[in-house]
């Protein structure tokens, strides 16, 4: 709690501004005192008090006066002038407030001179001032470098983790973990299907790629990659798993963030890998109100309980992969689990039904 406290106090500008004064004037008058009777903190701490807004205004004036508007624009002779005025000026207002009223009202343990105006007196005590110009000119540009800093890895890691998210949707590496898998068990039993299972994988890993290269990606090349892989597992189980697609409008104008419904269908397809059969998925992809509607017809050979499990943790793996990007509503059911994919918020479950009057493009 007092670390987070701390952080937002640093990253508040009016107080991080506080810090930085009250740093000062506490700082230097311990260091201007060391060793010295009470009276000489008393009175050293009052110095730096009372000549604060001298301090204040030439430093503010060179930070954020000057150097931005003369300085950056390389007005070179137009900020020198100024800055000598300054240097020179503020001098000489620190050098009167001192002589003529605090060192008289408090001990500083300050020798009052009554030519302190001097050339030479006035540009010691401008150094002073310019050295708290300097001060403050590192400390912003060393905050500014650790914010510039930590932005940059900021964006290196949203980059990095965009990256990574586009190769793994790209790749589907579970799915591929999943077909080598398989090939390895029809290689062991010498299946006369190998070879073909072999080319299938290389030819649908191909195709994903190819898709997500694409510029437009159409609903309809996704439908097809999502029977190939119907196909691969029919190969790999030695039974076609009963997908069947209802499309309804035209599939071109249903915008989903790509890879979604073949995301889902290979997850049902390995979520039951040890099942003795796999659902019975209906697929409605509507063109009119842009999205996808899935019903999971378990099969009953498992206890029920635990299909409804499997099935839900599907959607939840589903809601995980594209968070924020589409609403995703589900509902179990007597024979299974239902499933609506779209872009609004939430999606109508009124939407979910029996396809009785769509087109079959199984």
């Amino acid at each position: 709690m007092m670390k987070r406290r701390l952080v937002d106090l640093v990253q508040n500008r009016t107080w991080r501004h506080i810090l930085f004064w009250v740093c000062w004037v506490v700082g230097f008058t311990f260091i201007k005192s060391f060793g010295k009777p009470y009276e000489i903190y008393f009175g050293n701490f009052s110095y730096y008090i009372l000549t604060l807004p001298i301090f204040i205004a030439h430093t503010y004036l060179v930070a954020y006066v000057l150097i931005p508007r003369f300085l950056s624009k390389r007005y070179y002779p137009v900020f020198i002038v100024l800055f000598m005025v300054f240097f020179y000026g503020f001098s000489v207002l620190e050098l009167i407030l001192s002589n003529e009223f605090i060192f008289v009202w408090y001990p500083t343990g300050s020798i009052i001179t009554d030519n302190y105006l001097t050339p030479g007196n006035v540009i010691v005590s401008g150094l002073g001032n310019l050295y708290i110009v300097l001060v403050f000119l590192a400390a912003r540009t060393v905050r500014d470098w650790y914010q510039a800093d930590n932005k940059q890895k900021e964006l290196q890691q949203f980059k990095l983790q965009q990256q990574m998210e586009d190769t793994i949707t790209k790749v589907q590496p579970l799915m591929l973990l999943y077909a080598i898998d398989h090939i390895d068990r029809m290689v062991d039993r010498s299946s006369p299907d190998v070879t073909g299972a072999i080319a299938l994988t290389s030819e649908l890993l191909s195709e994903v790629m190819m898709y997500h290269g694409e510029e437009q990606h159409l609903f309809s090349r996704e439908i097809e990659l999502v029977k190939k892989l119907v196909s691969l597992v029919a190969l790999f189980r030695e039974s076609k798993p009963e997908v069947e697609f209802f499309i309804s409008g035209d599939p071109g104008h249903i915008m989903l963030p790509p890879m979604i419904l073949f995301s889902f269908v290979d997850l049902i397809f390995r979520k039951f890998e040890g099942a003795p059969m796999i659902p019975e998925l209906n697929i409605e992809a509507s063109g009119f109100s842009n999205m996808i509607t899935i019903q999971v017809l378990l099969d009953g050979l498992k206890k029920h309980e635990d299909d409804l499990k499997e099935c839900m943790n599907s959607i939840q793996q589903l809601e995980s992969y594209y968070q924020g990007k589409v609403s995703i509503t589900y509902e179990t059911h007597s024979y299974g689990c239902s499933v609506i994919i779209c872009n609004s918020d939430p999606c109508s479950v009124n939407t979910i039904h029996t396809f009785p009057d769509a087109v079959d493009m199984a």
